[in-house]
């Protein structure tokens, strides 16, 4: 299917009672200044669901990791969605791992056989059942998290050579796990019980924060180091202000940690290392030209491009990078094509459309996801 069925959310529930949804989070939980994007989402999410009537809780990753314990307290709690992270051990191996070698990222042999032995609990089979699971990224079907290639049986457009499987067949797509993605793009349509709900970010108040002659705002660690290197040369040549942020969880973001350090020492660009986004955005972007990500990866939603665009800022990007190529205003092949379109036009450049979609409406849709199998049982979703 490719939308919940249309029920109302007041209508009777079978069996009666409130609705429930546990949704997993890292272990550094919410507490963390580097908070991102899927904290944000999980954050908002959560909120959204319980003014619509779901009661709605958090888990951390190191208890989600025991999946008899997990399945144990969703069958015991009546819980009707369990929202994993895409890290999750429930969404290791199948007919291979995230890489087709049929290991389950790095899983040990005593992992896998645990893995295999709850599998045929029935609890453990409930917790299936019940799962949502949100593709905020693409590492299980392409481990560089570059876009994942068109399936051969599931695409269209791709011609089946003779014998070709499923490309997503190592991370379950028959489920019966519900599958839910931002957009439709053709590597989502090997999942059957397919759900396209898109984020929002009305977090952040709509507002016009953008100054022409401000400082390049850039963010790094979705790059390798070396065209990290050509962006900050390249910017800091012309004589631009620069402010640089990092995509903090990525070893990119790490190692251009180390490239920006002599930058920030003279004086020549601006870092913000960390900063908690819920009460520092206007730290980060106000004042800004534009917002310039280059991301060699896929990118499903991104909150940063987004949030720029909510507070004015024109989004400079890679052309192959997903759903943030839509947020751009400029785009290039290259990270050198990049740089010298954000030299030659950055101050003049207007922004993309703002995103429409709200929390409201977005937390509105899951609720009727997670209603949806006790509202329409018959309709096996």
């Amino acid at each position: 299917m490719s939308e919940p069925p249309a029920a109302a959310l007041d209508a009777p529930l079978d069996p009666p009672g409130p609705l429930r949804a546990l949704l997993e989070i890292y272990d550094e939980g919410f507490t963390c200044d580097t908070w991102g994007g899927v904290e944000t989402a999980l954050w908002h999410l959560a909120e959204g669901l319980r003014e619509h009537g779901v009661e709605a809780e958090f888990y951390r990753s190191t208890e989600g990791a025991d999946l008899g314990a997990l399945a144990g307290r969703v069958v015991r709690e009546r819980v009707d969605a369990v929202f994993p992270l895409v890290e999750s051990p429930l969404f290791a191996g199948g007919a291979g791992g995230a890489d087709g070698t049929g290991e389950a990222d790095g899983a040990s042999c005593a992992d896998r056989a645990g893995t295999a032995a709850d599998e045929d609990r029935p609890d453990v089979r409930e917790l299936r059942r019940r799962v949502v699971r949100i593709w905020h990224d693409v590492s299980r079907l392409s481990p560089d998290l570059s876009t994942p290639a068109p399936c051969p049986v599931h695409t269209p457009e791709a011609a089946a050579p003779s014998g070709g499987a499923c490309t997503a067949a190592g991370v379950f797509p028959d489920g019966p796990a519900r599958e839910v993605f931002l957009r439709d793009l053709p590597w989502t349509r090997c999942f059957g019980s397919r759900t396209y709900i898109p984020w929002a970010v009305d977090h952040l108040p709509p507002a016009d924060l953008r100054d022409p002659f401000g400082p390049v705002l850039l963010q790094l660690g979705k790059t390798s180091v070396d065209q990290a290197r050509v962006c900050l040369e390249r910017l800091t040549g012309a004589g631009l202000p620069v402010r640089v942020v990092f995509a903090t969880w990525s070893k990119e973001g790490r190692a251009a940690r180390e490239l920006v350090a002599p930058y920030a020492a003279s004086g020549a660009v601006e870092v913000l290392d960390s900063y908690d986004i819920r009460t520092e955005w206007k730290r980060v972007y106000a004042g800004a030209r534009l917002f310039v990500l280059p991301s060699v990866f896929h990118e499903t939603f991104n909150f940063a491009a987004a949030e720029a665009l909510q507070l004015g800022l024109p989004v400079a990007t890679l052309g192959d990078c997903g759903a943030l190529a839509d947020f751009a205003s400029l785009r290039a092949e290259t990270v050198a094509q990049l740089m010298d379109a954000v030299v030659a036009r950055g101050e003049s450049v207007r922004p993309a459309r703002r995103p429409w979609t709200g929390w409201r409406e977005v937390a509105h849709r899951y609720a009727t996801l997670i209603a949806a199998p006790r509202r329409a049982p018959a309709l096996g979703v």
